[in-house]
């Protein structure tokens, strides 16, 4: 049976455990991309752009996609940006992750 001072000491430890797990570099890339993906959902109309995308057709995707940014506003490109930033750091961490099984931040 644990004594209370050492539950205590426990629960600290968990404590500060959750906040830097909450607070690490991966998280914040996280919080970043999802700020910046509902920023683009405000600032963009989602289905004339995925209706436009359909009739572009899939084989002019980097035309669509190159002529979709550089015509839009200037928060739209930067929450563009952001989010493709936020998610190649994010993707490089989930990939560091699979390979060693060392904590990552």
């Amino acid at each position: 049976m644990a004594s209370k001072i050492e539950q205590q000491v426990m629960a600290s430890v968990g404590t500060i455990y959750i906040a830097r797990q909450l607070v690490s570099g991966t998280a914040l890339r996280i919080y970043v991309c999802l700020i910046a993906l509902g920023l683009l959902a405000r600032l963009v109309w989602v289905e004339r752009v995925v209706e436009n995308f359909m009739q572009s057709g899939v084989g002019n995707a980097h035309n669509f996609i190159a002529s979709a940014v550089l015509n839009t506003e200037l928060p739209v490109q930067i929450a563009f940006a952001a989010l493709v930033i936020a998610g190649a750091w994010v993707s490089r961490d989930l990939a560091r992750l699979s390979y060693s099984p060392r904590r990552f931040a």
